[in-house]
């Protein structure tokens, strides 16, 4: 007898924010969200940190121990109106909530134009979650997987001409005690069920817009003809083991790094005249003031949008393609932002 080969199609992933970090003892979380649109499971992996210990005498391995479990989950997605944006609690924190409109971090103040964060700081340690990935394989034999301390190492964000926004988050988590195996009855939840909140309608490159900001209060200039952006929410997160179990205890951040790209058309001298102007001053010395530069990254469905604003940015390179015969030329830059702010409205 052959054995079957079980795809996507019988499997389901939904993800809820934890009370007490990956403890599931007095408060189990909902699994109700999901990441967005077409999300998938990009890499899963699960490590026992093995310790061989040998012997004089022979030489095999005499014993195995066993050290620290570690855990590594990579998601893929497409950004939603009304889903996706949840996921940036993991990073930010709780938000403010204004009549159907988040926005993170939730003590955002400042702006993005003078360079200067106020009090938008977000967390030391990033709200944690629980991912459950079920497979179902039939009659007695359902498997579920229920990782818990999910802290997020990395989210990003982008897309290209002809294409939806599509999303990657990469996560690890502190504890995998169980693989469950249940009967068929009652325990798998479709990826469509009710319990589950789906997702709605997807953004899309056509109904995007990048803004550049380099000079006065509010002075923002769309780039026209962008052909592909990617921002990275990067929060370097640890986990913390202590003595005592080989599962981490709690989670740390260490420095939140934000950056991303972008490429247009060649126009004129704007782009690459800042990047200049910014590492040179007229008595050739460094010139490290990036306050009044700002960028804003924005989607938008309807009355429903998605808008990224980026402060303190530094242009950190710009390069030229496309310098041939017949061929438009482009022009694209690296950046990096001292910190930001989003804005989702979810109203429909």
């Amino acid at each position: 007898m052959v054995a079957n080969a079980f795809t996507g199609g019988s499997a389901s992933v939904a993800y809820g924010y934890e009370t007490d970090f990956a403890d599931h003892t007095s408060n189990v979380p909902s699994f109700t969200d999901t990441f967005g649109l077409q999300q998938k499971v990009s890499s899963l992996s699960l490590n026992t940190s093995r310790i061989d210990l040998n012997k004089l005498g022979q030489v095999e391995p005499s014993k195995f121990a066993y050290g620290q479990q570690q855990g590594a989950l990579s998601m893929g997605f497409v950004y939603d109106d009304i889903q996706s944006y949840k996921l940036l609690k993991s990073i930010y924190g709780e938000p403010t909530v204004s009549s159907g409109t988040y926005t993170y971090p939730a003590a955002a103040s400042g702006s993005i134009y003078t360079g200067t964060s106020g009090t938008s700081v977000s967390p030391s340690r990033t709200p944690s979650l629980s991912t459950r990935i079920q497979v179902n394989a039939g009659t007695n034999n359902i498997l579920t997987r229920t990782l818990k301390g999910c802290v997020v190492n990395s989210m990003g964000i982008s897309t290209t001409i002809g294409e939806t926004v599509n999303g990657t988050i990469d996560m690890a988590f502190a504890k995998e005690d169980t693989a469950d195996i249940a009967a068929a009855t009652g325990t798998f939840v479709q990826q469509d069920a009710s319990a589950i909140n789906q997702p709605s309608t997807p953004y899309t490159f056509a109904h995007g817009s990048l803004k550049l900001g380099t000079g006065s209060s509010n002075a923002m200039t769309e780039v026209a003809e962008i052909q592909d952006v990617d921002v990275t929410f990067t929060t370097n997160n640890e986990l913390l083991y202590g003595l005592g179990s080989h599962y981490a205890k709690t989670s740390f951040r260490k420095i939140f790094d934000i950056g991303g790209r972008f490429k247009t058309t060649f126009k004129d001298k704007y782009l690459l005249q800042h990047v200049i102007d910014q590492s040179r001053t007229e008595n050739e010395t460094i010139n490290e003031d990036t306050s009044n530069v700002a960028l804003e990254l924005m989607f938008t469905n309807g009355n429903r949008s998605m808008k990224f604003e980026f402060g303190g940015v530094s242009l950190n390179d710009h390069s030229t393609s496309g310098i041939e015969p017949a061929e438009v030329i482009y022009e694209e830059l690296n950046w990096k932002s001292k910190f930001s702010f989003v804005t989702v409205d979810t109203t429909a």
